[in-house]
Order: C-alpha cells, then structure tokens, then sequence
C-alpha cells in the first residue's frame, strides 16, 4: 500500500537533486488494517518450487499448480471478516508464479484502470525485497477485476515512494489473470470468492539483485489481502508486521528450491485418488429444460443486499439493478443494507426515493456496545428517526447470537430483554423484522466424511459453527421464536425459510404457533427443491406465509433459475447460479398453480410491507 506513485521516466527528467527531493518527502501510507496494532512475531519461512513455464488464465487451474502446497494468509488484529486468503508460489526459467485464493461475498472494486489507489478497495498485494543489502523491493497490487499497480520501491527509514515500470510492455510486462466463484468478475458483484494468477517476469525485476533467483537464493517477501465489505476493512498477512505493510524488516524469507513441481498425469493411478474437492460429476440424465424468462406476477423481491450509502449506490451501479430487475420482471426489491443516519439517509436517497416504487430500504441497528449503560435508549431512539426517515423494517444478521459478545465474553442471546424495546418500536411504528437466526443444519456438524456440505464448508471453514464457543442450532432458533411470543404485534419475517428448510414439519409447527411469523425462500432453493413432494404441499398449505427473495444481487439468470422452480415441473437442475453452490445435489421443480404464485411472488409481500 502506498499512496505516492511518481512515473520512473518522470522522475529521470527531473533531474536527480529534485529525485533525492521528492524521494525524501514522499507521502507514506502506514497500511495500518483493524483498530488494534499487530506485534511482528517470528517469521516464516517458504520453500518455492521451480516449474516449467505455462499460461496464466486467472483460474489456477494448470495441473503444475497441483505440486505447490497452499499457505494461508493469517487475518490482522481488528479484521471483521471471517473470510479465508491463501496463495501458492513457483518459479520458472523465466519468472515467478503466484495464485492467490479467498473466499468473499462482495468484490468490493470499482476502479477500472491500472496504476489507481488499488489498496482503497478489495486488493491482494506481494512485496518481493530481493538482497537484504539494498532497501529496494518490488510491490505488486492487484484487484478482483484485475487491474494492477506495479511499483519499485526504495524504503530509506520508512521515507518511500514508488516507481512506476519503465517501458512496461511485451517481456517486461506481467500476466495475469482473475475469476470470481459463484458470481461475476465485475463491480460490487455477489459471489463465493476470487482468485488471480499473476506471472512476473524477471525482466521486469532485474534492477534488483538475485534476479533470476538460482537454487538457494533467498528473498524477502510478505503477501497481504484486504478487504472492504460492508464498509469494513478487514487485513490479512503472511508475515505478521506492525501497522505499515512496508515493514520490510519483518517481513518473510522465501528459499527457491531445486525441486521442481511436477504436473500430475491423468492417469488410472492418479484418478482412483482423485480428492474429493475435485470431484465435478456431470449428469448423464436428459431431462427437460423449461426456461421462465419472465415470471407468472409482477416479483417483489424482499430479501436483497444492494449496498449501503452513496459511496457504494453510485448511479451506474444503481442503473445496473434497474436493469437487471427489468429483465426479469421484478417490480420491487427490498435493500437490507441501509444501516442507519447518514448512510441510511444516503442510501434512500439513491434508491427510494430516486425510483420510487423500485426499491425499499431496511434499517439496521448498531450492536456495538450493547453492555453498556443506556445502549437500549440509544438504539431504540434511533431506529425511531431511521424510521421516520423512510426505512421500511428492519434487519438482524445472523451476528446475532452469534457474534456480538460483551466484556466477560457472553453472547449477546436474541432473547435478551435490552432489545425488547426495538421488537416493541417495530411493532408500534408496523415496521417488520428480517431476521437470519442460526444457519444450514450442517454448518452445525462436524466438518467430516458425513457433513453434506463439506464442498461448500472447506472453502468457506469460517461458515461452521460447530463446538463449544457457539450455542447450538436449536438453542438459536429457540431465542428468536421466544422473541417472536413475547412480542404478538411485531411481524418477523424468518430469512432463508426461517433457516431450517431442512425440517419442513418443524417450519409449519411455527406458523401454526406464532401468526406473526412469515418465511421467505432466500438462497434455499436448493434444499427445498430436493423435497419437491413435501415442499409443494407445504407451499399450498401456507401460502400466505410465504415470500419471495433471492439473498443475491439482481441478475436476470439467477431470478430465472427461482421461476423455473416454482412455476415449472422440470427435474434433476442446478441451482448454483441462483446464489453459490450449496450442497453437491440437483432440485426439481414445484409447479405452482397461479393463485398460490401471485400471492408468493407479489400480494403477500405487498400486505407485509404495507404497500396494499
């Protein structure tokens, strides 16, 4: 990270007395990520493999990568995000390889040119310090739509800028690549996570000493990730250094080896050990295929995350929801990103009340300090002014009850009695609660040979909840639906089919109970539609408790993948592009009849939300 980058070119024509000058009065980013400051502690040691030289597409997919270990990022002190970062390295004849892996929900990245303040969004960046004899190192940053910045950096007592590539083309240029798992390579896009492969030749890095490394050089390097989402920002390190990653001194030694990274064959040996993260069965089945460009009724889509503030809701982005909603025939989406004050102000403003009709903004509440002397009276004023100021409901993540604990490290329960007064000020003001309590019933289990979802839980280990440091599954759904008792006049609407479409009976058993309990289908799909017997009698027989959301960002295919669902009888058809692969099974159709589909699709979300 590294705020001042002057041209190398630029700094020739200055003449070398203004050089030392603007060398010397270069602005520095300290790169400082989370509030607390991390101590550097032992560094680590990595040994690199040679390879022979192949093509980088950004996907990491050649079979040389297979003979490179993986080695993880560790998060900062102070990060937010529980996502995973890890990378791989090689070296070749003719330059190093680097593959970079993380999981993600946002590519948070906007820019679309090279040679930006890259660091300000989603980013991964590797510094190479090749001879500890010389302060000179090289930083390479690199986005999640690919755009890059590579710098030369003299660091003389943390006094340092960058150099930009002279004659940055042809062999001196790097090769890269990005992909996005579960969405698309574009801005602010939902997805699973990213990964980029980079090839840096060494014609680019031979200003520096021990370029080309031979066996047994060694170099200094350390390799970071950040991420932004949700407007927070969250590090990841290698080498743990203090608050600037330009903390060369504590940085990491990599060793390149003389052992080469060989590419595993295809053949009857090697695939009977085909490891099961491998395993990508294709369907011999033809079965029919019923495409719902457009669905049966105008959708309202209650249960969206389009972003928060006017920083993220630019016009362009805003246009593309348009867009994409237009193409489907989605009438309506509800945002659950509003947070509160300015950025709730900020966020109405650029979807509300510039398209009027189009979208519906939700309030959040801040759980920070909830121990603390008059936190209740605090909140509750203001959701009151959120409220008045436009937003429709609002929502709790499932951080409740899972996350937010006070001094001696108890669990804030979402029963506690100090949010009372919010259920109440919802149900006074008739403003409803989206609520995401607890998660899929195997994100509960051991992560084994027996968890369904080992697919989806070993790329994302950050999902499991099992042990003793969280409440059961059954405790937290027993938290929210004595919360829903004690509160008859408040409306709940339950996220993700109130998180147990796994256990239809026990769904039903609470909209039988508690009548101001609603569902909505949200990014379960997939589980439902594996049960379609059980789940269209379920959705018959409640079908005013019943709404429609996807939980992904507006995409015309992904609502297509919801309509051919509920209005089509096709089987045995994958749901991953309707959110993200969940579960390693196919889903049938439910073929709704039209009553229960306009009610599903628009009039009881329109009751709800009050927009009869």
């Amino acid at each position: 990270m590294i705020r001042s980058s002057v041209s190398w070119a630029r700094l020739l024509r200055r003449g070398g007395a203004r050089f030392a000058a603007a060398l010397l009065a270069a602005a520095v980013l300290n790169g400082a990520i989370g509030s607390a400051e991390p101590a550097p502690g032992r560094q680590p040691t990595m040994i690199v493999p040679r390879c022979e030289d192949f093509t980088v597409n950004g996907q990491g997919d050649h079979a040389a990568w297979n003979a490179a270990a993986w080695t993880p990022l560790q998060r900062r002190p102070g990060g937010k995000h529980e996502y995973t970062a890890r990378f791989k390295m090689m070296y070749s004849a003719k330059g190093i390889y680097v593959l970079f892996d993380g999981s993600d929900q946002t590519l948070t990245a906007t820019m679309q040119e090279d040679f930006l303040h890259l660091w300000e969004e989603d980013v991964f960046e590797l510094f190479f310090w090749t001879d500890e004899k010389h302060p000179v190192y090289f930083e390479y940053e690199i986005s999640p739509l690919g755009q890059e910045l590579p710098i030369l950096v003299p660091n003389l007592n943390q006094r340092f800028l960058g150099w930009r590539p002279w004659d940055y083309r042809g062999s001196r240029k790097i090769k890269k690549g990005v992909s996005a798992r579960g969405g698309e390579s574009r801005p602010l896009a939902r997805v699973a996570g990213w990964r980029a492969e980079i090839f840096i030749p060494y014609e680019l890095l031979k200003p520096l000493q021990q370029v080309p490394p031979q066996v047994g050089t060694r170099w200094r390097a350390n390799f970071y990730r950040v991420d932004y989402d949700d407007e927070h920002v969250t590090g990841w390190d290698w080498a743990r250094v203090g608050p600037s990653f330009h903390d060369f001194q504590n940085f990491g030694t990599l060793i390149f080896s003389k052992e080469i990274a060989v590419a595993e064959s295809d053949s009857t040996a090697d695939i009977q050990n085909l490891k099961l993260r491998d395993w990508e069965p294709r369907s011999m089945l033809k079965t029919k295929v019923t495409r719902v460009n457009r669905p049966a009724f105008p959708v309202i889509d209650v249960h969206n995350h389009l972003g928060g503030g006017a920083r993220t809701l630019t016009e362009e982005r805003v246009k593309r929801y348009l867009q994409a909603m237009d193409e489907a025939g989605v009438r309506t989406v509800v945002n659950l990103d509003g947070g509160w004050d300015e950025k709730l102000r900020e966020t109405i403003a650029a979807l509300d009340a510039a398209h009027p009709g189009r979208f519906l903004t939700f309030a959040l509440i801040d759980l920070r300090g909830f121990d603390e002397a008059g936190w209740t009276e605090r909140e509750t004023a203001r959701l009151r002014k959120s409220f008045a100021a436009g937003a429709k409901g609002l929502k709790f993540h499932k951080s409740l009850g899972l996350y937010y604990r006070d001094g001696q490290r108890r669990l804030l329960a979402i029963d506690d009695p100090r949010l009372d007064p919010i259920w109440a000020l919802c149900g006074e003001m008739k403003r409803p609660v989206m609520i995401h309590t607890a998660d899929p019933a195997a994100f509960f289990t051991p992560l084994d040979r027996h968890n369904e979802r080992w697919h989806e839980l070993n790329e994302h280990p950050n999902w499991l909840f099992f042990g003793e440091d969280y409440p059961s599954r059954e405790e937290l759904l027993a938290q929210r639906n004595r919360a829903i008792a004690r509160h008859p006049q408040t409306t709940f609407i339950g996220a993700h089919f109130g998180n147990n479409p796994e256990d239809l009976a026990t769904v039903g058993e609470w909209l039988d109970t508690y009548p101001n309990f609603y569902v909505d289908i949200d990014a379960r799909i997939n589980e439902l539609g594996r049960q379609p017997y059980s789940c269209r009698r379920f959705f018959l027989k409640y079908q005013d408790r019943i709404m429609f959301g996807t939980d992904t960002t507006p995409k015309a295919e992904a609502y297509r993948l919801y309509y051919r669902f509920l209005e089509s009888d096709d089987e045995y058809f994958d749901t991953a592009e309707s959110h993200h692969r969940q579960g390693f099974w196919m889903i049938y159709g439910i073929f709704l009849p039209d009553d229960v589909l306009e009610k599903l699709y628009l009039t009881n979300a329109q009751r709800i939300l009050g927009l009869d």
